[in-house]
């Protein structure tokens, strides 16, 4: 009995190590990690910013990013990360967002 609490506590806080309060995962990397990641491995990125940007619109009940394609995305978050490679993925999503609403 013991030993399942134990490994239920472990599997609880297991999802809470790389979590900052509302964002979680690879939101959290910094975009050096990005930046340096290969292709197959950018598809991970995309995937939570495609996540990401669609729990924004949702939330703010606004659509971003409706007219910009999914390779000028890349190349802008590419630029961005490449100049602010110390800013966690989340926030240079965000700044992508910010760029592409005005």
């Amino acid at each position: 009995m013991k030993k399942l609490i134990i490994a239920s506590l472990f599997i609880f806080n297991s999802n809470l190590v790389f979590s900052d309060g509302e964002i979680r995962g690879i939101g959290l990397t910094k975009c050096s990690t990005y930046i340096n990641s290969l292709p197959d491995e950018k598809i991970v990125y995309s995937s939570w910013m495609a996540g990401f940007i669609s729990s924004h619109n949702f939330l703010i009940e606004k659509i971003h990013l409706k007219n910009i394609g999914y390779d000028r995305a890349q190349i802008w978050l590419e630029y961005y990360c490449y100049k602010n490679q110390n800013t966690i993925f989340k926030n240079a999503v965000e700044a992508l967002i910010k760029e592409t609403s005005k």
